[in-house]
């Protein structure tokens, strides 16, 4: 009895190993045969696998880790700019197959043709902080439209936090040197009076046209000293009427925006779209207000400022600060390379008060790409 069933034992593995046998591992036919692939932001990229000798297998297909398909084909399409991994995995009983695809997405270039202008030619937001200029001429929304195409017009930025976003018809490339000037109105020695504003950069990841990609500070002389606070919030609350308008911080202070009698109205954004508070993030510049004699006084940083009197940017004969998109960090302070960028987004960098002359408010009067003659 033992020896009779040790046979059937031995002929059951027996037909199991011929039936196995005849099955054949995945001979895959890839569509896309290479390794590293170049895709476009939304344009589809087809990959697919088929057989080459008639063999049924299952597919897996993922992106980054994830499983995004199980049949034989998928169709990537990227939603920004960034570098993805695609594994494909053929597979049955016999065995499988296996490819690893790098495919590097680009960020969209808006290139510069003979048409195109140095000059800011769109406003895509403007939200300053409450200021003694805001609700009038100089801090409405269609004051900050007249900065298109011109350097000859100013539009105030209001306290801490207040900013503008500006685009060209074109990217800006990243060359050797300087690559961008920034328009302000600061005075120089020996009554300085300068608004020093911070400036950050943006690429067009996603090929949408709007500002809502990843921001890069250009960190100017102060981005690295103990006394600048990264990642700063300041709340301001709507008094709603020509008062003092008040403001808490994430460091645990509060203060006020004083009015003046100079501009009797409500220094409160009316046109914000949250009409009871409003708050601002940064990078929060020290203040460098003081006195000459009687004569108040805000001094120039050194570099990497906006409407600051800086020592490498003649005020005299060009009015402006420069910047190089090369001094660009993210968020942890570590250094991007950036070829290119698509906005650009300037804020006050002070909490501070002059007195008389009222709160540190950065002044923009317009931008040029340095890169266009």
């Amino acid at each position: 009895m033992k020896k009779s069933i040790n046979y059937a034992m031995v002929f059951c593995l027996f037909l199991f190993s011929c039936k196995k046998d005849n099955v054949l591992g995945p001979d895959v036919n890839l569509l896309v045969k290479t390794d590293a692939v170049q895709a476009k932001v939304a344009v589809a990229t087809n990959f697919s696998a088929g057989t080459n000798n008639g063999q049924a297998f299952q597919h897996e297909w993922k992106l980054d880790g994830k499983v995004v398909s199980t049949i034989y084909n998928y169709n990537f399409t990227a939603t920004k700019a960034g570098t993805y991994v695609l594994a494909y995995k053929g597979y049955n009983e016999a065995g499988e197959f296996t490819h690893t695809y790098t495919i590097t997405v680009p960020v969209p270039v808006v290139e510069i043709t003979p048409a195109s202008s140095k000059f800011i030619s769109r406003i895509l937001d403007y939200l300053p902080a409450p200021g003694q200029f805001v609700n009038e001429t100089l801090g409405k929304p269609e004051q900050a439209q007249k900065l298109i195409g011109s350097t000859t017009n100013l539009i105030s930025l209001g306290g801490f936090g207040g900013y503008i976003i500006f685009g060209f018809d074109h990217s800006v490339v990243n060359n050797t040197g300087n690559d961008l000037a920034i328009y302000g109105n600061p005075s120089g020695a020996p009554y300085h009076f300068s608004e020093p504003g911070v400036v950050m950069v943006s690429q067009d990841s996603n090929g949408n046209g709007l500002a809502d990609d990843e921001w890069y500070e250009l960190a100017g002389s102060e981005y690295t000293k103990a006394t600048t606070i990264k990642n700063y919030e300041i709340t301001y609350t709507n008094p709603k009427a020509f008062a003092n308008v008040t403001w808490k911080d994430n460091q645990g202070n509060s203060g006020e925006v004083k009015v003046n009698n100079f501009h009797k109205h409500n220094f409160y954004p009316e046109f914000a779209a949250n009409q009871e508070t409003i708050t601002f993030k940064g990078t929060l510049l020290p203040p460098s207000t003081g006195k000459v004699g009687s004569i108040v006084i805000s001094s120039p940083f050194d570099w990497g400022y906006t409407d600051s009197y800086s020592t490498g940017d003649d005020y005299k004969t060009n009015l402006y600060n420069s910047f190089d998109l090369s001094w660009a960090v993210d968020k942890s302070g570590n250094k991007v390379d950036l070829k290119t960028i698509d906005f650009v987004k300037v804020y006050t960098g002070q909490s501070a008060d002059a007195g008389s002359l009222g709160e540190i408010s950065t002044e923009v009067k317009g931008a040029v790409d340095l890169g266009i003659k």
